[in-house]
């Protein structure tokens, strides 16, 4: 159970992370040193407007994740494969995940992965896949798939190390992680 809460805290910090509205790639529509476009189209308004919800919330609000899950689609399904929609494609993925929609996720970042051109961020969502059969559907058979798949194709990625790191916890029980954490957090002090 721990475990759990420990991902579901990571994904979603990593989520809170990316939903900065001045980096493009995260959705937002300005860049270092220009002013910020007009945006009109009321979908990205309203993506907007609930990424800085999502942003400002102490608390996880799943109503404002779902509605975000839904507009990150809707925005990705209309308007193909432009470098914002294949962002918001990458997001929707990360908020499937932290709202427990394993499946939904593993499908956007695999979709994802197929269609982006960046090596690291292919990586990345390789690895991801991986993390959730891992970490939340608990099938090691394909976790063990995917890590292996991040090294093999994106060896000099952050994400194959972290991979490697990965595969050692594989199949560990809750309280053997733990173990093997404190065990960890006391060599590193």
């Amino acid at each position: 159970m721990q475990k759990l809460s420990y991902s579901i805290t990571i994904v979603l910090a990593l989520f809170m992370a990316s939903c900065d509205n001045s980096n493009p790639e995260n959705g937002g529509n300005a860049q270092k040193g220009q002013s910020k476009e007009i945006v009109t189209d009321p979908l990205l308004i309203e993506i907007h407007d609930m990424e800085r919800k999502a942003k400002s919330d102490t608390v996880y609000d799943r109503n404002t994740a779902l509605r975000l899950l839904q507009a990150y689609q809707h925005y990705y399904n209309k308007h193909g494969n432009d470098s914002l929609s294949l962002a918001y494609l990458f997001e929707a993925g990360r908020v499937a995940d932290a709202l427990g929609k394993y499946q939904k996720a593993i499908d956007h970042l695999v979709n994802y992965h197929d269609l982006i051109g960046d090596y690291n961020k292919k990586a990345e969502a390789a690895f991801l896949v991986a993390f959730i059969y891992d970490a939340h559907l608990k099938d090691s058979k394909n976790a063990i798939t995917y890590y292996n798949k991040v090294i093999e194709l994106y060896p000099k990625s952050e994400w194959a190390a972290q991979a490697k790191s990965a595969l050692h916890l594989v199949d560990m029980s809750d309280e053997d992680l733990m173990k093997f954490l404190d065990e960890k957090t006391k060599k590193a002090s």
